[in-house]
């Protein structure tokens, strides 16, 4: 599962240890339990080796055209912690295989993908060199170069954030192995790094990575190149933890691979490849939410979705054939019958409006350009006269653009969107279309000339143009059908395409989102626009396990009743759906972690020996030569809402987030006990609140800012472990949920951002821009409008300048003083022009939501249109 937001800095506080716990590369999918790929030229193999603990599988990715007589690069990629496990798949849903996957006819590498098989030790010794699983990575690698023929001085080590901090341990420990080094979000012992100072080394890093902080690569780099070795350090900026797709999907790291000493370490600036995952994984329903979402598409945002549809729609919406047209005539006393067969249509879609004007009543306008009325062939009979005539063309909407009006009633059926037509027109102006000659005719019958039957049947046709506007409402049917199947509500977080995806932005945890299935249940329509309620279907976890009954929760709270009636986008969401989402994760034991995975000395401490003797005395009798393992667990899902308490009284209510039922577990281990076994375990409960505040420091950035309360709530309770028996009963809790919470505090302090900045929503052309934030208990609304054009003048001189639509002409003159400006409310772009001092004119593109300054160049000289300059803090 392959996931590319910027998740961290959109996370709010109370969600940063949950951000650890499932960190490092989580991903809650199972793979297909069956090969991947049919033996064949090339592609994904399931391979297997046995050692003293048994058998031991691994993937291997055969290139295309590999030959045996041909040494082939290696790469030997360590996935994260995630993908850890027994059932040979999970390794290739995430990281590097859904890359190689998209080049699978020309990726140059044989890769080995083998497979940590722990998943209850820590998570950054998971490779660790000298440990169980990295020894069997190396042997996998082994097995391959027994196998294959590879080229021994071409073996690349990578690795992503387990296996990132792996890439550097197994580096170390075997540099003689590698041509080239490549971590991302990764770290290591900056004391043994020069080990690699002959084996060149290129680390990655997300610049607001929570996880694993930058400076963890940063550190190892710098030690690298002080010891004389050839190391390069790239951080993306904006980007968190999964940073594979700008490594990865990038040509230019793969070919430094190929020759890493040759190649110049620096990014290519060419499109980055799209991954494709190498499983399908079925979705297996697991948790269904009613009244999870209520969404209000005002006439606004209907017309911003709208100006983006022709561009999405297939190529053939507008194509199909009609049932022959039968027609009768009298010409020069004789009775005809006509009969038109074989007919066609085909057109383009320019435009489409669509907007609510009234209830359960839209209006859908389709915008139809270069109409191609094909009759393949005509046929004229009559009392011994007859004519056969060739195919005939009637062309509509060559000058202009002619309209197909649609008046609707949506209504939910089998959850889908169903269109029931309640009006349809067609008008085709006399001036914009005509009608071609047949090509071709044959007569039979005195009298019967072919000239005479060619201008008959054109005349006749441009006389049938109420038959035509008729004939061509007869493919309404069919056309609503084709908006039905385009009203699908699609699947979100499937494994490859969360680029973007609008639930891994909101979704508080860094695994993987789950992935869901959105299916509407309620809509409406008025004047202003649509209203909709939808609920979710979350996929199981493990879809590869054994199916269990769908679970069914009581609805969310979002309401139809409560969403505006008026024209924006408006989306309101209930946070209670976050409970049965992640009590998923729960069960299924994903929320787990050793305190000293955590990047943060202050929860190292409270993994220290000599701190929990302190706060649990009866460890002192062990002495110096205890071990101990702390290990949190969540064991109830996350809740959201109301504060439980609050003594605030403003306008804005402050929103609340708990875990009641973060479980830590300390365990030891004595020289003559070497087992681990638990002692004492701390069960707590964290509840933090946020007031959200939106900022517009400029016309095209909206900022939000989380104000967050004073002071953290961290209760709990203590209780020694079943089975084990304490001399001395006494537990510190107060001290040790004093030192949780202080640890708590300076770890969220670096994991979240005091704001951020929320971009426009997108669609096509036209922009959405955000208005509002609210919390309305039960549900957090956002508004969003669309995202006007502004023109200002910072001259002394007031300007005239025209503008025009992308299908329109130019419109009258405008002009704007100095110090004022113009915005344009509008869903496309907008085109201006002015003719500039010298008498040439300027025409330019203004974008949608864009901000455009008239003024002085900063070399001087007259003014003309720049695009404006950003305030210092917004940049």
């Amino acid at each position: 599962m392959i996931v590319t937001t910027d998740l961290h800095p959109r996370r709010l506080r109370l969600w940063a240890m949950s951000l650890v716990i499932l960190g490092l590369g989580i991903t809650p999918l199972r793979a297909q339990q069956q090969p991947v790929v049919q033996p064949g030229t090339g592609g994904f193999f399931n391979q297997s080796m046995k050692d003293d603990s048994g058998e031991h599988k691994y993937i291997v990715f055969v290139p295309v055209g590999y030959r045996a007589d041909k040494p082939t690069p290696a790469i030997l990629f360590l996935h994260g912690a995630g993908e850890r496990g027994k059932d040979n798949h999970l390794q290739i849903t995430a990281g590097l295989a859904p890359f190689v996957n998209a080049r699978a006819k020309t990726f140059p590498f044989i890769v080995v993908f083998p497979q940590c098989e722990s998943t209850e030790a820590r998570i950054l010794e998971g490779w660790q060199a000298g440990g169980p699983d990295a020894n069997r990575a190396l042997k996998a690698l082994e097995d391959v170069q027994k196998k294959y023929n590879v080229d021994k001085k071409r073996i690349v080590l990578s690795g992503w954030s387990m296996g990132g901090y792996g890439a550097w341990s197994l580096g170390i420990a075997e540099a003689d192995r590698w041509s080239a080094v490549v971590p991302l979000a990764g770290g290591g012992d900056v004391s043994k790094v020069g080990a690699l100072k002959d084996v060149p080394v290129w680390a990655f890093h997300g610049a607001i990575d929570k996880l694993v902080r930058p400076e963890s690569d940063k550190r190892m780099v710098d030690a690298l190149k002080e010891a004389g070795g050839t190391a390069t350090y790239t951080e993306f900026p904006n980007v968190g933890h999964y940073l594979c797709d700008g490594v990865f999907g990038n040509d230019s790291v793969i070919q430094w691979m190929l020759d890493p000493k040759k190649n110049p370490a620096v990014l290519g600036t060419k499109p980055l490849v799209k991954p494709i995952d190498p499983i399908t994984v079925p979705f297996i329903p697991a948790v269904e939410i009613p009244e999870a979402v209520a969404i209000r598409l005002g006439n606004d945002a209907l017309a911003a979705l709208s100006y983006s549809i022709p561009a999405t729609v297939p190529k053939d919406m507008l194509t199909g054939r009609l049932n022959d047209m039968f027609d009768s005539t009298v010409a020069q006393g004789r009775s005809f019958g006509i009969r038109f067969s074989g007919i066609s249509y085909r057109a383009d879609l320019e435009r489409v409006l669509t907007k609510g004007i009234g209830k359960d009543r839209i209006l859908v306008q389709l915008g139809i350009r270069n109409v191609v009325l094909g009759i393949g062939g005509t046929s004229v009979s009559g009392e011994r006269h007859s004519a056969q005539a060739g195919p005939i063309n009637i062309i509509i909407g060559q000058r202009a653009p002619v309209w197909l009006s649609l008046e609707l009633t949506p209504y939910i059926e089998n959850r889908q969107i169903r269109l029931k037509q309640v009006g349809a027109s067609f008008q085709i102006p006399a001036d914009n279309f005509y009608v071609t000659g047949p090509a071709g005719i044959s007569t039979q019958g005195f009298g019967m000339t072919e000239s005479a039957v060619r201008d008959g049947l054109v005349s006749g046709l441009y006389g049938a143009r109420g038959r035509i506007e008729n004939e061509v409402l007869q493919i309404v049917p069919g056309i609503i059908k084709q908006i039905e199947k385009n009203l699908v509500l699609p699947e979100t977080g499937s494994p490859v395409s969360a680029s973007g995806d609008s639930i891994a932005k909101l979704w508080p945890l860094p695994i993987y989102p789950p992935r869901l299935r959105v299916w509407p249940e309620q809509i409406s329509t008025d004047e202003n626009g649509l209203s909709m309620v939808v609920g979710v279907t979350a996929a199981s976890l493990d879809p590869y396990g054994p199916v269990k009954p769908l679970k069914k929760v009581p609805g969310a709270g979002a309401k139809l009743d409560r969403l505006p009636k008026d024209t924006a986008l408006h989306a309101m969401v209930a946070p209670q759906v976050l409970t049965p989402l992640t009590e998923m994760a729960v069960d299924a034991d994903q929320l787990k972690l050793d305190l000293l995975d955590i990047p943060d000395p202050m929860f190292a401490k409270l993994a220290d020996r000599a701190t929990l003797q302190e706060l649990i005395p009866d460890l002192k009798q062990y002495g110096d030569d205890l071990q101990v393992r702390s290990a949190l667990r969540v064991v109830r899902p996350l809740e959201a809402g109301d504060p439980m308490q609050t003594a605030d009284s403003g306008d804005k209510q402050p929103f609340e987030f708990r875990v009641n039922g973060l479980e830590i577990t300390i365990s030891i281990k004595t020289p003559s006990d070497p087992t681990w076994k638990p002692c004492a375990i701390f069960d707590l409960n964290i509840a933090e609140q946020v007031r959200a505040t939106l900022k517009s420091p400029a016309h095209d950035v909206r900022i939000v800012s989380l104000d967050w309360q004073q002071d953290t709530s961290v209760t709990g309770t203590s209780k020694f472990a079943d089975g084990y028996t304490p001399k001395d009963t006494k537990i510190d809790t107060d001290g040790y949920i004093d030192q949780f919470k202080q640890a708590w505090k300076t770890f969220s302090k670096g994991t979240t951002a005091a704001s951020m900045e929320v971009p426009d929503l997108k669609i096509g052309p036209s922009r959405l821009r955000l208005h509002d934030l609210n919390w309305k208990s039960p549900l957090v609304e956002v508004t969003y409008r669309l995202a006007r054009i502004k023109i200002t003048n910072l001259s002394k001189e007031a300007f005239t300048y025209e503008t025009k639509a992308p299908t329109s002409p130019w419109g009258e003159p405008l002009t704007l003083k100095p110090g004022e400006s113009h915005e344009f409310d509008l869903p496309y772009p907008l085109t201006y022009r002015r003719k500039g001092a010298s008498g040439a004119m300027e025409v330019y593109t203004l974008e949608t939501g864009s901000h455009s300054e008239f003024r002085v160049p900063l070399a001087g000289g007259a003014p003309r249109l720049y695009a404006a300059n950003r305030p210092p803090e917004t940049k």
